[in-house]
């Protein structure tokens, strides 16, 4: 093991990545200042009904708005008496921040609520069982699914997440139960309180990424804040080490100033002398393979293609870095060869597994494009920074 998490504070930003020894791999950034509303849960009020658009504007917090889908949300939990199931002004009623705002979009609304835990996230208004796509083992995945429908069967939902692999169901269903405690506790709690009120804070934005990111190849978290090592030293243990050498500063030990200014650079050089030009645009992000210096001479598909697979790794890296969403294009290295073209395919579905945010392979267009898309859940990189 030798992997790390460090969290430090830099300039106005609060930063947290992983480091496999060589590399980062992950990255989170956040203004230190400002703690993330994503994933809280408040008392919201309908400020207006737009026909034409078939949604709502939503006050959930004093003087902040966000957009409610009627299409997306059809299982309401209303606040206030009523003789029909339609959204009205003045209504009030629960609601989850799904989307941060991005530029000048408002923040994007849901009826649909979510209490995460460290294995496991409970869902309302939607009952299914789910998994990660990356565990593996069926009968495990049987057996969870059957212990949390035995009790909770058209109750609430769960998404089971991938570090419920490496845990026992006991544990599972222990995290179950604390979780739909919770949920319930929220629902009698908003009966009786005002608008604006938020009735469920999630974790801050350093707690989710060291939570979800704590495996089996990282040795420690690190860090030289004294709140948030007292934070995480109640969740994670030992494992939290304070950070507190007065000769070298832990952001300049982990260049973080530097690394950060290469995340928002347009061309990202590989080992092999090839690169990357990354480009975005206001419909979607735009990512070239440039042979560069790697292929002087060299004119075949069997070094094209050790170039496509290493940029499809950083690529991968790369939109985890900079937390690209939407829709993201990669224009490789043309091949002939039809064999070395479906490897490549792989290596692409392989590099983006490793992602947090949903991230799916779409398709190959006919000019030989590769086509992914991202979830959008908080701004990118570069606004975060700007």
């Amino acid at each position: 093991m030798s992997g790390k998490i460090i969290i430090t504070n830099y300039d106005k930003y609060r930063v947290a990545l992983k480091h496999d020894g060589k590399n980062v791999t992950e990255l989170d950034v956040s203004r230190a200042d400002e703690q993330s509303e994503l994933g809280n849960i408040y008392i919201g009020r309908v400020t207006d009904v737009v026909k034409n658009l078939n949604a709502a504007f939503i006050e959930y917090s004093k003087g902040k708005k966000g957009y409610f889908s009627l299409d997306d949300n059809k299982d309401m939990i209303f606040l206030n008496n009523k003789n029909t199931d339609k959204v009205c002004q003045g209504d009030t009623l629960l609601v989850r921040v799904a989307k941060e705002a991005l530029k000048t979009k408002a923040p994007v609304l849901s009826s649909k609520l979510e209490l995460a835990g460290e294995y496991i996230v409970l869902t309302s208004g939607d009952t299914r069982i789910s998994f990660s796509s990356k565990l593996k083992d069926d009968s495990k995945k049987k057996e969870i699914e059957e212990s949390l429908r035995n009790e909770y069967n058209g109750k609430v939902g769960f998404i089971i997440r991938t570090k419920a692999g490496g845990c026992s169901l006991d544990m599972i269903i222990s995290e179950a139960a604390k979780l739909y405690d919770s949920y319930t506790e929220i629902i009698e709690k908003a009966k009786y309180l005002t608008p604006y009120t938020r009735l469920y804070n999630t974790s801050k934005s350093h707690e989710v990424f060291a939570r979800d990111l704590f495996k089996d190849d990282v040795e420690e978290i690190l860090t030289d804040d004294v709140e948030v090592y007292n934070e995480l030293k109640q969740s994670m243990g030992n494992a939290v080490r304070l950070y507190n050498d007065p000769m070298l500063a832990l952001d300049k030990l982990y260049n973080v100033e530097s690394f950060l200014e290469k995340c928002r650079m347009e061309r990202v050089w590989l080992d092999s002398g090839a690169y990357l030009i990354i480009e975005h645009t206001e419909a979607l992000w735009v990512i070239d393979v440039n042979t560069g210096k790697c292929v002087k001479g060299k004119n075949n598909d069997k070094v094209f293609y050790k170039v496509n697979k290493e940029a499809a790794y950083e690529t991968a890296r790369q939109i985890r870095l900079r937390n690209m969403s939407g829709m993201i294009i990669i224009d490789f290295i043309n091949m002939k060869d039809k064999s070395l073209n479906d490897s490549l395919i792989e290596d692409v579905k392989q590099a983006i597994m490793c992602d947090r945010i949903k991230t799916t392979f779409v398709d190959v267009t006919k000019l030989g494009l590769v086509e992914l898309t991202r979830k959008k859940e908080r701004p990118p990189l570069h606004e975060i920074l700007k």
